[in-house]
């Protein structure tokens, strides 16, 4: 029998950093927007309990290193050691780089199949060292607000009544989100991180509220812009062609390089799209209505 997984990904309405913690990592205060499932993971038990022989194979993208998802199979065979080996598919529409958690999201796909049908149940912590996202993935809410590394629940909206139309930007750069923590860590030496904790909560609640009652927001806050700017100064563009667009918010996806724009009544402008290529600098446009 095969198994078909739809796999989220997120945008960060508000990302905050508001601390550096003991062990080197950055404490946040974020407002995590859930985006429509635009990658899918196919899967089924193989004759062999070997699990030595579980197979992935990815189409789309090309990804290097180890994959979440055979991490979340290690994480899960050391609470049952009996769960058979797996042949998996996974269809990467994401690039790798974008800041949108899609890895995140094909674990949180996986880990709540499991969780529901193999009996193999994951902590929040076992969850969060996956991955920062895969919390928030995992657990279902539209809007939520979150703190610590990013897996911490504060507060869960409601999704906006008239969901909004998302149009996603892949640029032709890629940002890596331990080097981006770097450079904002140079750039917000001396004055400091800017919100605190409160203050990040505070303005997570207000852009909330913005989008339950339509307003228009314009650029959303995230402490990566400045570090991306200095690499990037082509997001300015970006900038620009959202606010033409006649989008109500546009920002940056987490750490980078995505970038989105948010357009009311569940549709895009068809001249958005062609905007944004026009520039020379897009390696790929997701259309989420």
């Amino acid at each position: 029998m095969e198994y078909v997984l739809q796999c989220p990904s997120k945008i960060n309405l508000t990302l905050r950093i508001t601390g550096t913690r003991e062990d080197g990592k950055h404490n946040i205060g974020s407002l995590f927007y859930r985006l429509p499932s635009v990658e899918k993971l196919t899967f089924r038990y193989t004759e062999t309990h070997n699990a030595s022989k579980d197979i992935l194979r990815v189409h789309g993208q090309v990804l290097t290193g180890k994959n979440i998802l055979e991490s979340v199979l290690e994480s899960a065979r050391m609470i049952d050691p009996e769960l058979p080996a797996l042949e998996m598919d996974l269809w990467k529409e994401v690039p790798p780089g974008s800041g949108l958690g899609s890895g995140s999201g094909n674990a949180a796909a996986l880990v709540k199949w499991l969780s529901r049908e193999a009996g193999v149940k994951f902590t929040r912590k076992e969850m969060s060292e996956l991955g920062s996202d895969v919390p928030f993935l995992f657990e279902g809410a539209s809007l939520s607000f979150r703190s610590g590394t990013g897996a911490d629940p504060v507060s869960d909206f409601s999704e906006p009544s008239r969901r909004p139309a998302a149009l996603v930007v892949i640029p032709r750069w890629t940002s890596v989100t331990c080097e981006a923590y770097r450079l904002a860590d140079e750039v917000f030496n001396d004055s400091g991180w800017p919100c605190s904790d409160e203050e990040a909560f505070e303005e997570g609640h207000r852009i909330a509220h913005s989008m339950e009652n339509g307003e228009n927001i314009g650029l959303l806050p995230n402490d990566f812009l400045k570090v991306l700017l200095n690499v990037h100064p082509e997001y300015a563009e970006f900038f620009r062609i959202a606010e033409a667009s006649g989008a109500f918010a546009w920002g940056i996806g987490g750490s980078g390089s995505s970038f989105f724009c948010l357009f009311r009544g569940g549709l895009i402008p068809g001249g958005a799209v062609s905007l944004f290529y026009k520039t020379g600098m897009i390696l790929k446009i997701m259309e989420l209505e």
